[in-house]
């Protein structure tokens, strides 16, 4: 059993790594879909979900903004859309996480609605910028819905082991 001061070693290296998939994973299934439907792989949110129960609000804001300043850098190109969608996601999962209980049902709802705050935290923030124009039964029915179908089978296949491997109980 991994003891939990160990967690905040090895966390920024599996998040980077995540980070590195969901990158991936989301243009080979738009590449898949032939632009026809738009799904955002978040298995990076999910470890970052399960790490927020083990690990401190500061630490996890920082790399969070060290993430996405990478992600943002590498695959967009325009930096502040992800390096701010992603520790105001960590803020809103520390505010939760004081008032639910942390059982896989309610990760599992609470992993929804950290999806779509996120896109929307990431469309608003494009929105300001002028950097997208889309509307918004055009944003549920092509983006949003199947980015959440994709992410909750994906929590299906991944909630056993990110428990394992962050929430030290």
């Amino acid at each position: 059993m991994l003891r939990k001061e160990y967690v905040k070693y090895y966390a920024p290296a599996v998040f980077f790594l995540l980070m590195l998939i969901d990158g991936q994973l989301t243009r080979s299934v738009g590449i898949w879909s032939n632009g026809g439907y738009l799904a955002n792989v978040h298995i990076l949110l999910l470890a970052v979900l399960c790490g927020c129960m083990t690990l401190p609000r500061r630490f996890m804001i920082i790399t969070t903004i060290i993430i996405g300043i990478i992600y943002d850098s590498y695959y967009i190109g325009v930096i502040g859309i992800f390096s701010v969608a992603l520790p105001v996601t960590v803020l809103c999962m520390y505010a939760l996480a004081k008032t639910i209980n942390t059982n896989v049902f309610t990760i599992f709802f609470g992993y929804i609605i950290f999806i779509t705050s996120f896109e929307v935290i990431s469309l608003v923030i494009q929105f300001i910028f002028k950097l997208a124009i889309i509307d918004g039964s055009v944003f549920i029915a092509q983006y949003l819905a199947p980015t959440l179908l994709l992410n909750m089978g994906l929590f299906v296949l991944l909630i056993v082991p990110f428990r394992k491997l962050f929430v030290i109980e």
